[in-house]
């Protein structure tokens, strides 16, 4: 299926403009599913561009919105030559301090309007998928939005190591408002989220009677789905993949 790319500008929260990335399967037929996708503390970099072509090739329109278009990314950019530079946990630390969670939620809301806007779009099928600092909030982002349908969380962090202006509540607090399916992956070797924290979600989620199915992934560290980093275990991506596209075709009750 031939994929088709555009860069778009859309009115985030109060009115900023922010920079996305559209992708979609060329020639739709029929209405399609779409997807907030939500980048790694590293940004709307050349990783976050290969799953949105990757998932509009699997039938989906995705939305990319590059949540540091107002201050700028703030760590080293990415080139051709270098696609994923290596970041100090200082810059990492900081990059997602700086974030204001409910600046981030409101400018997903835009993203997620833009693209229930597109005429091959869906509008009652639309989810969302983060990675890193984004499956952190791709998981609140579920717990805030009624125009989510599923969510996919990939290795987002349950509790901040601390509180304040920008973080004002702990993602695990929010659960109790999640209202659509879950499904989350963890490995079992990531350090910045011990798996006592998975199980706090998991006991949290049972409670509240949630929709939710949370992996752990024996043997992988934090980022193994992405690709030109070092964590990157290929095995354990392509089952997470195909787990994440069998979780969206049941939320969406999508025809096989």
């Amino acid at each position: 299926m031939g994929v088709y790319t555009e860069e778009i500008h859309l009115a985030g929260h109060d009115g900023d403009e922010l920079r996305a990335v559209l992708h979609r399967p060329e020639a739709p037929t029929r209405p399609l599913p779409g997807i907030v996708l939500i980048h790694e503390v590293f940004g709307a970099d050349a990783f976050m561009l290969a799953v949105g072509e990757r998932l509009a090739g699997a039938g989906f329109v995705t939305i990319l919105p590059d949540l540091y278009t107002r201050e700028g990314l703030p760590g080293p950019v990415g080139t051709a030559a270098e696609p994923a530079p290596e970041w100090t946990a200082d810059q990492i630390h900081a990059a997602v301090a700086s974030l204001p969670d409910r600046r981030v939620l409101r400018d997903l809301d835009a993203a997620a309007e833009r693209l229930a806007g597109e005429p091959e779009v869906d509008p009652d099928r639309i989810g969302t998928i983060g990675f890193c600092m984004g499956g952190t909030y791709a998981f609140l982002f579920g717990c805030h939005s009624r125009r989510i349908a599923a969510v996919v969380d990939f290795y987002g962090r349950i509790v901040y190591p601390e509180l304040g202006q920008n973080k004002p509540l702990q993602p695990l607090e929010m659960a109790l408002n999640l209202s659509v399916p879950l499904l989350g992956f963890f490995g079992a070797e990531d350090t910045s989220i011990p798996m006592e924290h998975v199980e706090s979600l998991r006991e949290a989620l049972t409670r509240f009677a949630k929709p939710f199915e949370l992996m752990t992934v024996p043997g992988a560290g934090h980022g193994f789905v992405n690709h030109l980093r070092k964590n990157y275990s290929r095995p354990d991506a392509e089952a997470a993949w195909e787990h994440t596209l069998s979780f969206l075709g049941e939320a969406f009750e999508l025809d096989d």
